[in-house]
């Protein structure tokens, strides 16, 4: 039997031995290149041995150098043991490296409280990557067929899915896993292992209804393809196709309209509210995903649930309801709604315990204050001296003879009160962060500059009236941060 081949690997031409070779699909540049080293997943089963041979047959003509990789899951005993020897037997006939691991899969779900599959596919995973590192690989091919694709798509589609999870399993991924068989179905596969006399092994767990995509391979999609439409696995794999297609044009689309919008500080991301409030809710919810993926490097863990909480709150954020709500999400991670802004960080970055600090501001000295990355200088020169002075938000001038107690630099302390210069009264430096619209988040990382009983300076805002410059005033303090947030060097 042949599989028909249309030049998937993306690197060309319809010799004998790519006919030979004969995988389905669609050209795809980001495939392999020629001068590829890959690191093959073989599991000795059908899909992989297949994989295998095939890219045997082309490492010539292309001039790629194959790795085979085999984790023993040591979940069917003696059967697993001989799995890895075929594998490490089938290797040597093709003069393919081979490296071989055994992990305690069934002990391992249990430490972690995942299922047996996510563990297997966690580990397999890693040790792929690993052995790539090795070797210096830049690709990692899988052997997911059409079959699989559909199995997918049908199983997210039962379990609830938004585009990128109907858009099923993809060829090429970021990380250079690639999968050559996707556009391959099992039947044809099977086929050419048998003309190939490759005799692979077999799971017999791979014909017992014991998980939810094994009772979707053999009871739903027979049902489906019996009853209602026999070329199911292709109508499912080309639908996963162009719903690929849609939502990567649409990820395109949101990563161009963000690029200008979000701000991330050293903690987390903000979204100016207005402009998600001006967007179509399905761009709302892919801003605030790729806001999250951005901060944690991945969006797993991260539920439709929690994005539509987080999107109901922006929406009544108008009515001023929503001022200062927070919402937890998963992994560690925090949402607060901070007046023009969404703010997601995580929990522990702002936690007050560890950044409260309280240093002695000393004369002439450099100061580091490592709880918020700045550096503190101080000294006092005749009041004539200050046109020499660039005075800014980080730099300022006191009256030094006004001062008679020693000064500290701390954060904020419950029940802070102060004369913001140019007032009258005292105002608490609670209302003051809110009328100057202050996020919650960053209050506790403002420098404080202090006397036992008087607040002199809140850095980067206001001094206080009662320790300004005056035409009375012969000696000025000069206090100058530098580092942090500030543009000050």
């Amino acid at each position: 039997m042949k599989i028909v081949r249309s030049g998937q690997w993306g690197v060309g031409s319809k010799t004998e031995t790519t006919k030979k070779s004969g995988l389905a699909g669609r050209r795809d540049a980001s495939m392999f290149q020629n001068g590829d080293k890959i690191v093959v997943g073989v599991s000795g089963g059908p899909d992989s041995v297949c994989l295998l041979h095939v890219l045997n047959l082309l490492k010539d003509e292309y001039q790629i150098k194959l790795y085979a990789a085999h984790l023993n899951h040591q979940l069917r005993g003696q059967a697993a043991e001989q799995d890895a020897a075929y594998v490490k037997e089938l290797c040597e006939k093709l003069q393919v490296p081979v490296y071989i691991k055994s992990v305690d899969i069934r002990q391992l779900s249990k430490e972690r409280a995942i299922s047996e599959e996510v563990a297997g596919r966690e580990e397999r995973y890693a040790f792929f990557f690993k052995i790539a590192r090795q070797v210096g690989a830049r690709k990692i091919a899988v052997a997911q067929n059409m079959n699989d694709q559909a199995e997918t798509v049908l199983m997210r589609f039962i379990r609830g899915t938004g585009l990128e999870g109907l858009s099923g399993i993809k060829p090429v991924r970021e990380d250079g896993v690639v999968r050559p068989l996707l556009e391959t179905d099992r039947e044809a596969i099977e086929q050419y292992c048998q003309e190939n006399g490759l005799n692979p092994r077999l799971d017999e767990t791979n014909l017992k209804s014991i998980y939810t995509r094994n009772k979707i391979r053999l009871d739903l999609i027979p049902y489906i393809i019996k009853e209602h439409n026999s070329g199911f696995i292709q109508t499912a794999a080309k639908t996963a196709e162009l719903i690929r297609e849609d939502n990567d044009f649409i990820k395109d689309f949101v990563n161009n309209m963000i690029e200008k919008q979000l701000r991330a500080d050293s903690k987390g991301i903000y979204i100016p509210v207005t402009f998600l409030l001006n967007q179509h809710l399905a761009i709302q919810r892919r801003v605030i995903r790729k806001a999250i993926d951005i901060l944690k490097g991945n969006t797993a863990n991260i539920e439709y649930k929690h994005i539509e909480e987080i999107v109901q709150m922006v929406n009544g954020k108008n009515t001023g309801k929503n001022i200062g709500k927070a919402l937890d999400l998963p992994e560690g991670l925090r949402m607060e709604i901070v007046y023009n802004d969404v703010y997601l960080f995580r929990k522990g970055d702002s936690d007050k315990k560890n950044n409260s600090f309280y240093y002695p501001l000393k004369l002439d000295q450099q100061i580091f204050i490592k709880e918020i990355n700045m550096t503190v200088t101080a000294y006092v020169s005749a009041k004539e001296n200050l046109k020499n002075i660039e005075l800014n938000d980080f730099t300022k001038a006191f009256d030094y003879n006004v001062i008679n107690e020693e000064i500290y630099i701390r954060n904020r302390l419950p029940g802070d009160k102060f004369t913001p210069l140019g007032m009258d009264g005292t105002k608490k430096l609670k209302d003051f962060f809110i009328d100057l619209k202050v996020p919650r988040n960053k209050r506790d990382k403002v420098p404080i500059v202090a006397t036992d009983k008087d607040i002199l300076w809140v850095v980067g805002y206001r001094i206080n009236d009662k320790y300004k410059c005056t035409n009375k005033t012969a000696d000025v303090l000069i206090i100058q941060f530098s580092g942090g947030d500030t543009n000050v060097e």
